[in-house]
């Protein structure tokens, strides 16, 4: 018979391995977008010429690609299935709520952007999630550039000659977005208050509605993230103006910053990441975060990215974190400034 010394030190040996060993059952990767996200154009009625032509060249919705991309890297290494759980709602809160409430052990996930992480939560008031308290970040998948656009309408062509012209029409110019508190609506927002311009905003539903109401004329200007805006780029009802990054799109290298453009201030960068709860092992997060940033650094998932107008973030989580936080010091006061008084997620 053993020992109870040797017993024990048996005992202790093997925890290691028992704690290493995940996943031990099917992962849940919830997404909080509806299928095919705001290019989706099922349920659409009396759409107008332009934005049937629109909705033909419309790209595949980034929640789908990223959250394929996600399942592929941790399936590829799990005998268990990883389930792509959508959970829309609320401007994303419901399915950031369910996986907040959800137990630490790193098998329920959440797919999420800025606007999860940053916006909602300081536009909405009430929201039931604080980000920084209820989760653990897994790791960061990609930026996402915004681009602005311009309805040919307008007469003229650059952007040093927008500015002016909205100056001399105090109230009269609309610029549009993707919906209130969205990354557009923040960068439009950004920009009225960088040059001291007078415009409304007109939000929409969605982003493919968005572009719409500008090639028709109903708004003027509006940022569009890079992957919607692609396939619009300098058509027959819409010009690109310039990238609201603080660098040039690794996509478009032609196309400049609005501070070369002469405008400051004005930088804004979507991006999306993979969280989970709080409480949530720190070896299971070493495990999801180099398995799903090795699937990142591939080189033909970082080319697929690229061409989509998404740009592949290989950062330490510490840095990351640190930014996550460092975006609602600086963007939380302007969207509880402009946030609908009395609006609550829903």
């Amino acid at each position: 018979m053993l020992r109870p010394i040797a017993l024990l030190q048996m005992l202790l040996s093997a925890l290691p391995a028992l704690a290493q060993e995940y996943p031990s059952r099917p992962v849940t990767l919830v997404v909080p977008y509806p299928i095919s996200g705001p290019t989706d154009i099922r349920g659409t009625s009396r759409m107008t010429k332009t934005y049937k032509l629109m909705a033909a060249n419309a790209p595949p919705a980034i929640s789908d690609t990223l959250s394929r991309l996600v399942q592929q890297a941790i399936r590829y290494e799990s005998k268990h299935p990883v389930v792509l759980d959508r959970q829309p709602g609320g401007a994303t809160t419901r399915g950031a709520l369910h996986v907040a409430r959800s137990s630490a052990d790193g098998h329920t996930l959440l797919l999420a952007s800025n606007a999860t992480m940053v916006l909602t939560p300081h536009y909405v008031p009430e929201v039931g999630y604080d980000p920084t308290r209820d989760f653990e970040l897994v790791s960061p998948l990609v930026n996402m550039p915004f681009v602005l656009m311009m309805s040919t309408g307008l007469p003229f062509k650059t952007l040093d000659r927008l500015i002016p012209y909205i100056k001399m029409r105090p109230g009269e110019v609309n610029f549009g977005s993707s919906g209130e508190g969205s990354t557009g609506h923040l960068a439009g927002e950004l920009l009225r208050r960088a040059a001291g311009l007078d415009m409304m905003h007109v939000p929409h539903n969605g982003g493919l509605a968005a572009l719409n109401g500008l090639a028709t004329g109903q708004t003027s200007v509006m940022f569009a993230a890079l992957p919607l805006a692609l396939p619009y780029l300098n058509t027959e009802h819409l010009r690109t103006l310039a990238v609201a990054s603080p660098r040039r799109a690794e996509l478009l290298p032609d196309l400049p910053t609005l501070t070369e453009s002469g405008i400051s201030g004005v930088e804004v960068v979507a991006w999306y990441g993979v969280f989970a709860p709080n409480g949530v092992s720190s070896n299971i997060i070493r495990w999801l975060n180099d398995h799903i940033g090795e699937s990142i650094n591939e080189a033909s998932i970082r080319s697929q990215l690229l061409m989509l107008g998404l740009e592949p973030v290989r950062a330490p989580l510490s840095q990351f974190a640190t930014r996550i936080y460092a975006e609602g010091e600086r963007w939380g006061p302007l969207l509880k400034a402009v946030r609908i008084p009395g609006r609550k997620a829903s």
